[in-house]
């Protein structure tokens, strides 16, 4: 058994979120939560005689949280290839080849290609034909940021995928003229085609996934997270992790639901083999809502809108999950209280997802049960927001993609049209209650103060001037998305301030927050991280 954390004493300039007292000198912390905050004499009377202190410089504020971040993937992506930097079709070979070379003995090439076609000098991807001449005959299969991929012909021959195999529901093969694949997998269902043949790690490597990408939280001062649509060995790995006192970060972890089998039936599956589908309450690991994704992406041209696509006449994107699916996935999380998160880019799939979420809500009020909703960023309406706060249904937004796929998005629909976009201060204005987080594991974005930066300026890559900077929110806002807001995003509103009763989560910052200029945020740093009482990172 782990033994309790000892009681300590922190001092510093502490914002504690905590409406009665904003700001403290002293934070008490005894068995993990906070004992009281206020001044060093407050806290001292809170802890036992002697407990030590731990004076901190720059600013302190709560752990912060973020309420969407594939933390798990980030510690799988630290060895795999990585093809997201290249800017051209033979610099990305280069890549390829250079990795192959490098693990002669993999059987599979695996990696991330963080990309789109835009990014490349070529303004395309590779053909599967400059791929098979980069592989030495090995299957290859390129993430796409867990929708898409790109693969080579080995790995369609190994998936048996020819010109006669159909699209699976809710995907798309995508093929050349002569109906040949060119070796692109829209969407979940088509990737999962060939990701599903990619030899299985073992509890060992995935723990020590987490093991490798933890430091990187910590070291940005992300104390909780939300780490969603994880499969069961992936879920069974998170709970090894915890029972062997190995998860610092603490985790909401949302099961992966499949909306065309019925959810009862995926439920069972998961208790089959094990995973606790009923641990909700844990002090580091606790299951949250399941996840759904019902449409694409902003960036890889496939999120569901209500006008079509620029440059067709017929294409509105891609609907993954059916919408008897996704209502059977709701009316069932809202009877069982499970709860429901659903990735969800594009007006049409937000329309799609309030209609289910409102028959739902028929059946048992879902407020309270963590109906979520992820992303939604592609023009949301005003009408929109306002349904979304009456039901009761959350909202996990990520600023940092708007920096990243924003000079796409521009390309595709024009700067007045993407100012639009990550409407932040729209939803807040709406009463709506706000998440902020990340979508890593990129690295570069993962940092909550990049997003604080981000959120106030409205820039994107490439460009200083703001885009949308009706929608920039303030410097307050932006630290509540990511404390407050986020912990509720996380089912764990035990976190997220600096009060009695409250983990005793903080992070000492070299910046303020509050007072500082955002562009200080952008490159600040944590320079101390403590969970539980305990300092798990220090930079000092």
């Amino acid at each position: 058994m782990t033994a309790p954390p000892r009681p300590l004493i922190v001092t510093g300039d502490v914002i504690t979120m905590d409406p009665s007292r904003p700001r403290v000198a002293a934070v008490a912390i005894v068995d993990g939560r906070i004992a009281a905050t206020g001044t060093v004499d407050e806290a001292r009377a809170a802890c036992p005689a002697g407990t030590a202190t731990l004076e901190l410089p720059g600013t302190v504020v709560p752990g912060l949280i973020d309420s969407h971040v594939h933390m798990l993937w980030g510690g799988r992506d630290l060895g795999r290839l990585d093809v997201s930097g290249a800017r051209s079709v033979p610099e990305l070979l280069d890549a390829v080849a250079g990795y192959a070379a490098d693990h002669p003995q993999q059987p599979w090439l695996a990696g991330s290609a963080g990309l789109d076609p835009e990014d490349l000098a070529e303004g395309r991807f590779p053909t599967r034909a400059e791929l098979d001449a980069v592989t030495d005959g090995r299957p290859l299969f390129l993430d796409r940021r867990a929708h898409d991929a790109l693969v080579n012909g080995a790995a369609l021959d190994a998936a048996a995928i020819d010109r006669d195999t159909p699209d699976p529901v809710g995907g798309v093969i995508e093929r050349d003229a002569a109906g040949e694949a060119t070796g692109l997998l829209v969407e979940r269902p088509a990737m999962e085609l060939i990701e599903r043949l990619l030899p299985a790690p073992d509890l060992e490597q995935r723990l020590r996934w987490l093991d490798a990408i933890q430091p990187e939280f910590l070291a940005r001062g992300i104390t909780s997270v939300v780490d969603p649509a994880l499969t069961i060995d992936e879920l069974l790995a998170y709970q090894a992790a915890d029972e062997r006192g190995r998860l610092t970060v603490r985790t909401t972890a949302m099961p992966l639901g499949d909306g065309e089998v019925a959810p009862a039936e995926v439920d069972r599956a998961f208790r089959a083999a094990g995973v606790d589908l009923d641990r909700r309450e844990g002090e580091r690991l606790r299951i949250g809502p399941w996840k759904l994704f019902l449409d694409g992406g902003g960036s890889l041209g496939t999120a569901l809108l209500r006008d079509p696509w620029p440059g067709t006449t017929d294409y509105f994107g891609n609907q993954t999950t059916s919408t008897a699916g996704l209502r059977a996935y709701a009316r069932w999380a809202a009877e069982t209280g499970a709860g429901l998160g659903v990735h969800t880019v594009g007006n049409a799939a937000v329309d799609l997802l309030l209609d289910a979420f409102a028959e739902a809500d028929a059946v048992r009020p879902i407020a309270g049960l963590g109906f979520t909703m992820i992303h939604a960023y592609l023009w949301p309406t005003g009408e929109q927001m306002a349904r979304t706060r009456d039901l009761g249904v959350l909202l996990a937004t990520q600023a940092p993609l708007q920096w990243k796929f924003g000079p796409g998005l521009i390309r595709r629909f024009g700067e007045e049209a993407v100012g639009g976009a990550h409407p932040l201060r729209s939803w807040l204005a709406s009463g709506t209650t706000v998440g902020g987080g990340s979508d890593g594991p990129d690295l570069p974005s993962l940092a909550p103060l990049f997003a604080f930066w981000q959120m106030q300026r409205r820039t994107v890559e490439g460009r200083d001037d703001p885009i949308g900077a009706q929608e920039a929110i303030t410097a307050e806002q932006s630290l509540a998305l990511y404390t407050t807001g986020a912990a509720v995003i996380a089912r764990a509103e035990d976190r997220g301030r600096l009060a009695p009763g409250y983990v005793g989560d903080l992070v000492a910052l070299d910046v303020d927050p509050l007072r500082d200029p955002p562009e200080a945020c952008r490159d600040g740093r944590a320079l101390v991280t403590v969970v539980g009482g305990e300092v798990v990172h220090d930079a000092r």
